[in-house]
């Protein structure tokens, strides 16, 4: 027997033992070189986003607008048919004569809130104390009758201040703009005239009170018969500024603007 084959088995044994040794150097640098991978793919990534945020430009800084461009803006409430209207194209007579209208409107507005709220103080404080305490406010029927005529006359007067009176566009409606304006003069007129008749029999009914002049009232009969007048003149007064606005604005050819309205 010889040593031969001895030796070719501790030669397979020891290939084998490299062979495993190898193995497991390479499955150690598997997990190096998957984090390697990693980190150099992050890198990249990293790279990349500095190029793409390089690549953005810088924000730009929006200015403010002026004033003409915010005008269509600002505009856009025309369409809106409780905005209040401008009228840009007013001369120096319908401007002046329009400031005049707004400041008596803006007096006859603090009026009627005051007579409002004093109407309706009275009777609240009267159905208080005789509810509770039986006990019977003695001018609420004065205040009540007196307040309640008295806002009816300056409302009629603040709505033609508002040119919110009650109206059948059926005819208007049907004419241009400049038509209307006439229109809108020869009613002005007629309304001054019907309202000149009825400040006529007011001041009839006031010589007709005042044989009721000694009634022991906090307001009395006589009082309240003013008041007829009183809120004629006012509506006189607006329909004639508006009549003088409608013919300055004939007179320079030119339209104000208007609400847009409907028969109600």
């Amino acid at each position: 027997m010889t040593d031969e084959p001895d030796d070719e088995g501790s030669k397979g044994k020891a290939a084998s033992a490299a062979d495993a040794a190898e193995a497991r150097k390479a499955d150690e640098a598997k997990p190096a070189k998957a984090s390697e991978a990693k980190a150099k793919a992050k890198t990249d990534d990293e790279d990349d986003n500095d190029d793409v945020v390089d690549e953005v430009p810088p924000t730009r800084k929006r200015e403010a607008l002026p004033e003409e461009e915010k005008a269509p803006a600002e505009g856009a409430s025309e369409l809106d048919m409780h905005a209040p209207l401008t009228y840009p194209d007013d001369g120096p007579i319908s401007g002046t004569v329009r400031k005049i209208d707004n400041y008596v409107g803006m007096g006859e507005q603090i009026i009627l809130v005051s007579i409002l709220a004093f109407v309706v103080l009275t009777a609240a404080t009267h159905a208080l104390t005789d509810r509770f305490f039986h006990y019977h406010v003695p001018f609420k029927d004065d205040v009540i009758r007196a307040g309640t005529f008295a806002i009816a006359m300056l409302a009629g007067a603040f709505a033609s201040h508002q040119m919110k009176h009650l109206s059948m566009d059926l005819i208007s409606r049907r004419l241009s703009p400049r038509a209307r304006l006439f229109l809108k003069v020869f009613l002005a007129l007629f309304v001054i005239f019907i309202v000149a008749l009825l400040i006529r029999s007011g001041f009839h009914n006031i010589e007709n009170e005042k044989q009721f002049a000694a009634e022991d009232k906090l307001i009395t009969r006589v009082r309240i018969a003013w008041l007829i007048p009183i809120g004629g003149f006012l509506i006189i007064f607006h329909t004639l500024l508006h009549a003088i606005i409608d013919v300055d604005y004939i007179v320079r050819r030119k339209t104000p603007p208007e609400r847009m309205r409907s028969g109600h």
